[in-house]
């Protein structure tokens, strides 16, 4: 329990880091309460297109060219946001840390295996993998999530395979 004063004390006076928490907690808290906020689509007209912010019969930051809110579109695309990056992170770190581990673990050919796949994964540009995956495939949410985890697990895979060497002692 004293190590997390100690570490709450320390990180309070990192300015830095207190704002940056401030800001992800509050994008977090807005796209968890977008739907209570904003109910209904993000993507109806709901004004006179190019209204803006303050004007009588404006939302609260306007209106885009076909007169959709633009504070409703910004606190639901957060959510999506905040989704794909959350599940890519998850999805990413449970390919890497199996891979990463399997091929620590047994090290020889197995290791060697892994580890040439792992590396043909990093020899292709990860942005044009990900465009590729997601124009082979239906364009989504769920596809954009798999694109992203796809490219982002050779980098946890090195870090955990190296880890699962030092424990192992080899």
């Amino acid at each position: 329990m004293k190590r997390a004063a100690t570490f709450w004390k320390r990180y309070c006076r990192n300015r830095p880091a207190v704002a940056g928490l401030v800001i992800v907690v509050t994008v977090l808290a807005l796209g968890i309460l977008a739907p209570v906020l904003y109910p209904g689509d993000p993507w109806s007209i709901v004004a006179a297109p190019f209204l803006w912010p303050g004007d009588p019969h404006a939302p609260l930051l306007g209106t885009d060219v076909l007169g959709r809110d633009i504070a409703s579109g910004i606190l639901h695309g957060a959510r999506v946001s905040l989704r794909v990056g959350l599940f890519s992170a998850l999805f990413a770190g449970l390919i890497g840390t199996l891979v990463g581990s399997v091929a620590g673990y047994y090290a020889g050919w197995v290791d060697d295996i892994l580890m040439r796949i792992t590396e043909a994964f990093q020899t292709v540009p990860s942005f044009l993998t990900a465009l590729m995956i997601v124009a082979l495939f239906k364009p989504s949410v769920t596809t954009i999530i798999v694109a992203i985890s796809i490219v982002s697990w050779p980098a946890v895979a090195r870090l955990v395979r190296a880890e699962a060497l030092r424990v192992r002692g080899s």
